[in-house]
């Protein structure tokens, strides 16, 4: 078990199989016709062929370039800029941008543009698309989703991408968790470590209550000392000590009524 329950689901349906987990996800690409409208297939082949005007021209005449197909399909379908992204097709992804593709879109399946790059752990298209729609252009939501997912697929080069491009290292998601929480919680103590070495707070509450430090004594209870992990999860817990961790940690219920205390002390108008 894990302190804090991992939120990011992936959807796998168009995916093959693979066999390990930090394995690039493999996509099978059908003609454009197969997702397609005629008018949409008509603009990615002017965008996967560079034609920068025929593309605008389709798009004024009614062409949506956020169109997602085929429509039989729930789950399996693409939006024109998830072709591009499938096709590794730079040009094409910004040609549909600069007509209106939307790399934040949520679509079923593939997920958000953006996401798809990352599942598909295709670093050089998703630096290109973080060129075109950078870190400080995304919505809350869809930063969160890709920090925190890069953490759970795994995509350590994308991650270690999105905090160079700006991403804050210390990014909470809806529970309040930190990436290094989430790390520790994927129990990837190299990512941890990383993460400690580039500045992650030692000092932070997730859902208000654990703390990295309750998280690292939590997580070496689960291993035989002296086995590699557990001498992994050891060394966390020492570089934890040089940063201003406090040992032994206090537990969530130990943080609930010291909180519960200040609040009640005379004076205390909260």
């Amino acid at each position: 078990m894990t302190i804090m329950q991992i939120l990011f689901v992936i959807l796998g349906g168009i995916f093959m199989p693979i066999t390990t987990a930090d394995a690039a996800q493999i996509f099978k690409l059908e003609p454009a016709q197969y997702y397609f409208s005629s008018k949409t297939h008509l603009l990615v082949t002017a965008a996967m062929t560079g034609n920068m005007s025929m593309a605008q021209q389709l798009v004024n005449e009614g062409a949506n370039p956020n169109d997602e197909g085929p429509p039989e399909s729930k789950y399996n379908r693409l939006r024109p800029l998830h072709y591009a992204i499938a096709a590794n097709n730079r040009q094409a992804a910004r040609i549909l941008m600069a007509v209106g593709a939307d790399p934040e879109m949520k679509t079923e399946g593939p997920g958000r543009p953006l996401m798809f790059a990352m599942r598909l752990d295709n670093m050089e298209m998703l630096s290109f698309l973080l060129d075109l729609k950078p870190i400080d252009s995304l919505a809350p939501d869809v930063l969160k989703s890709l920090v925190f997912g890069a953490v759970d697929i795994p995509r350590p080069r994308c991650l270690k991408l999105l905090l160079e491009r700006g991403a804050p290292i210390d990014l909470e998601d809806g529970a309040r968790s930190t990436i290094l929480m989430a790390a520790m919680d994927a129990q990837d103590y190299d990512l941890a470590e990383w993460l400690l070495l580039k500045g992650a707070s030692v000092n932070t509450e997730a859902g208000g209550e654990v703390t990295p430090a309750y998280a690292v004594e939590f997580y070496l209870k689960k291993f035989k000392p002296g086995s590699p992990t557990h001498n992994k999860v050891l060394h966390l817990k020492e570089m934890m000590k040089e940063r201003g961790a406090v040992f032994p940690a206090l537990s969530p219920a130990e943080i609930r009524a010291k909180r519960a205390q200040l609040k009640n002390q005379p004076g205390d108008e909260r």
